[in-house]
């Protein structure tokens, strides 16, 4: 595990594609709402959605919400519309700015997820439940592990054509780090860092990475991929190139488990692709 117990937690171009994996979404039972252009009309449209079961909320356009204190956790089944929207932390308090509890299911479209500093996981985002995060961007957040978006241990995440840019992790995982079931599609992981392994993903569950760019992320160890302990991580039609570690390899680790690489392009990482792994990497080469 990435992360301490009790949440069990861990942890240029696009590609086209397609994923068969279907995970399920948030479909809320009740009305929708439109939230006013205020971090307190936000908090107050996601506490009414949890006490009514559900609901479908819709951002003001272009708006940025600033929050100087946390969000209720998403208790129910919540879709968030952003229509382009931010939503950012401006207090020196320390939190992530999304957080989904084990009875949550968050779909969030079309947001702009920033300044999160969790003091433990998921700075922009931390799962506890499900989660689907689409057309959105998650950038420069930080936390102890997964400084973008963290899974936990049972959780359910998809995120699809989102970008994970710019964030920072302590340990592991600075784009994402995982310790459920995570599939990543149509997206890029760009210019993230961790202290320890995974600058773009780290993972000890399931984790999925399809048509996307993993590239020019840095950590100690592994600064695109990193798989521990028993973790499944499969690479199909991706790149995982121009990462950068200080300890071998640059690109893909895998510490235990199984990694497989599908119609997938390792290349110009720093000091190795794969060399140097603990399990070498099949179908990668340098």
């Amino acid at each position: 595990m990435f992360i301490r117990k009790p949440s069990a937690l861990v942890a240029q171009a696009v590609c086209a594609g397609a994923i068969a994996t279907v995970i399920g979404t948030a479909t809320p039972a009740s009305a929708q709402t439109n939230v006013p252009c205020s971090a307190s009309a936000l908090f107050t449209a996601i506490a009414n959605a949890n006490t009514s079961g559900g609901g479908s909320l819709v951002l003001a356009p272009g708006c940025t919400y600033r929050l100087s204190s946390p969000l209720p956790d998403i208790t129910s089944t919540i879709a968030i519309n952003a229509r382009h929207s931010t939503i950012t932390r401006v207090s020196t308090t320390s939190f992530g700015i999304l957080s989904v509890s084990p009875s949550g299911n968050l779909a969030l479209t079309d947001a702009t997820i920033t300044n999160g500093d969790a003091p433990d996981f998921g700075g922009g985002i931390a799962n506890r439940g499900t989660l689907t995060v689409t057309d959105s961007a998650i950038r420069n957040n930080h936390a102890n592990f997964s400084g973008g978006i963290g899974g936990g241990s049972g959780t359910t995440t998809r995120i699809v054509r989102t970008s994970i840019m710019g964030n920072t992790a302590n340990v592991n995982g600075g784009g994402v780090a995982n310790d459920g079931n995570m599939t990543i599609s149509n997206s890029r992981i760009i210019d993230n860092t961790a202290g320890g392994a995974g600058g773009g993903a780290a993972n000890d569950g399931t984790l999925r990475i399809v048509d996307t760019n993993v590239n020019e992320n840095s950590a100690g160890r592994a600064g695109g991929v990193a798989n521990f302990g028993g973790g499944t991580t499969s690479i199909t039609s991706s790149n995982v190139n121009s990462n950068a570690a200080l300890v071998a390899p640059g690109g893909v680790l895998n510490a235990g488990g199984v990694v497989t690489l599908q119609s997938s392009r390792v290349k110009g990482n720093q000091p190795t692709n794969c060399a140097g792994s603990d399990i070498p990497v099949p179908n990668c080469v340098g």
